[in-house]
């Protein structure tokens, strides 16, 4: 199976299917499916475009529109999770994931099918840690506040995903595993991006929720976004009497002191973070600079967090309109071609050389991780892999793992801002092993894993008529009650707490 991997979209949809079938017409092969890294906007009409956190100058259609209509067909199944500029309000609506658009799947806040032999799971959101023990409160329509809390990833998903036991093949994230430049080039990476110097040195760039998810899962790929750069990395798994540990990477000052001696005095400092400059303010006088130093671990329990006062916040909005001129210094993108070979050794910061083991094998000493940048000319948005163990047809699967965690947990959701605490210990492993069987008997054996087809419009597609002659304004003044979430709550015979309230499409 080849599998595309896409960075940030920004709703690029058109230019990132063009751009696949350019690739395939240049190497003769056929792309099996596509799996987007987030900042997808999957705006279906105007009034989806005002429940996006983006510089007002970045507020527009997209493509997506024509998609979700059916105007255009989906050329390539699709997989993907959201970022942090997206139109909330419907993604919110997939919640436990499903269909955007036909052939166009949202793996949700966090989520695990299969596909082809392959399992993906994925999470969406960026990790802020001022939200990050609150329910989900977001109500549509979103104020200026839950235009940026709603993507904030909470405790509650994570403590599920960290319940996965059976290997993973794919994991896609938004934002970065803390510290993960530490097992790649980081000089390359410093060099292309100076001005992530500092929270390299204080170890904070990225998630620290998704270090711990990394940690647990050790899926043999892990592919991310945001940062609008390409950067390839790779952890080796040691095994101890604690279980695995990672083996550290290049080191890290011998990089930050090649960065010094070739520093360019007349470069431009950028701001690039996921969020606007008022998060301290929306926050509750919470600096978002200050980092929870607190592992992330299968506990609810109040532990005490550590702030680093000597942090060096950077404001770093993804939408800066500078940040082209840092990226003339990129280098140009490399022609990608499919590799089946064995990869060589240690692998460097290049293409193609993500390659994985032969025979299927399941038990991944390494994590191979690959983050790239965003969908715009000259820039390395895009790469394909080929998974030669992957034959299955390319079709959409449940996983059975998956849906006895959701099972499980399903009572510990929160939609006020208090999250309420899940079982733990003892009696979480025996209600997981008890849904397990359930769902095998009520799910698999029943009516089987097969994901449906049963996407249904809620918010009506964008008509240009009606835009045109202003004859009717898209109403985005309450939530939308998604018939999918609806059928997978009564699949697993839990509460769908997804705006129970909403009106019907």
């Amino acid at each position: 199976m080849l599998v595309a991997i896409e960075g940030c979209c920004h709703g690029e949809l058109d230019a990132i299917y063009k751009a696949i079938e350019d690739r395939e017409r240049l190497n003769g092969y056929k792309v099996d499916l596509l799996l987007i890294c987030g900042d997808v906007q999957t705006v279906r009409n105007e009034a989806d475009i005002n429940a996006m956190n983006v510089p007002r100058s970045y507020l527009r259609l997209g493509t997506f529109h024509k998609y979700y209509s059916g105007e255009v067909p989906v050329p390539i199944p699709t997989i993907f999770i959201g970022g942090n500029h997206e139109a909330s309000n419907y993604l919110f609506e997939l919640y436990h994931g499903g269909w955007a658009a036909p052939g166009f799947y949202f793996l949700g806040y966090g989520g695990v099918i299969n596909v082809g032999g392959l399992r993906i799971g994925g999470m969406s959101g960026i990790y802020k840690q001022y939200d990050y023990d609150k329910g989900h409160y977001e109500i549509v329509p979103l104020d200026d506040h839950q235009k940026k809390s709603i993507y904030h990833i909470r405790r509650y998903d994570v403590y599920k995903m960290l319940q996965i036991k059976e290997p993973m093949d794919i994991f896609l994230s938004h934002d970065w595993p803390l510290g993960i430049e530490q097992y790649g080039n980081t000089a390359e990476l410093i060099r292309k991006k100076s001005f992530f110097k500092g929270e390299i040195q204080s170890n904070t760039l990225g998630s620290k929720a998704f270090e711990g998810v990394l940690e647990q899962l050790r899926p043999r790929f892990w592919f991310s976004a945001h940062l609008h750069v390409k950067f390839f990395a790779e952890i080796f798994w040691k095994q101890g009497q604690t279980g695995a540990e990672m083996v550290t990477g290049p080191l890290l000052e011998a990089a930050i002191a090649a960065t010094e001696a070739a520093k360019n005095p007349d470069e431009i400092a950028i701001a690039f973070d996921d969020d606007d400059d008022d998060d301290e303010e929306d926050a509750g006088k919470v600096s978002p600079a200050s980092v929870s130093t607190d592992s992330i671990t299968t506990s609810f329990s109040n532990s005490a967090r550590v702030s680093n006062p000597d942090e060096i916040k950077f404001d770093m909005d993804d939408e800066d309109e500078d940040e082209d001129d840092d990226a003339t210094k990129v280098a140009p993108p490399v022609t990608v071609s499919v590799t089946t070979g064995a990869a060589p050794g240690p692998l460097p910061v290049v293409d193609n050389l993500l390659v994985p083991p032969k025979g299927g094998e399941r038990s991944y000493e390494s994590t191979k991780f690959l983050a790239l940048d965003k969908c715009e000319p000259h820039r390395q948005f895009l790469d394909i892999i080929d998974y030669p163990e992957a034959t299955g047809p390319v079709e959409f699967f449940y996983d059975e793992e998956w849906l006895a965690i959701v099972r499980t947990l399903a009572a510990s959701f929160s939609i006020n801002h208090k999250q309420n605490r899940p079982m733990e210990a003892d009696i979480l492993e025996h209600n997981l092993q008890l849904n397990r069987e359930w769902v095998k008997k009520n799910v698999t054996q029943k009516q089987g894993l097969a994901i449906p087809n049963n996407f249904q419009h809620t918010g009506p597609p964008h008509d240009p008529v009606r835009t045109m002659n202003r004859q009717e304004k898209y109403d985005n003044s309450l939530p939308f009650l998604n018939p999918q979430m609806e059928e997978f709550c009564a699949m697993l015979q839990i509460p769908n707490q997804i705006n129970p309230r909403g009106r019907r499409a």
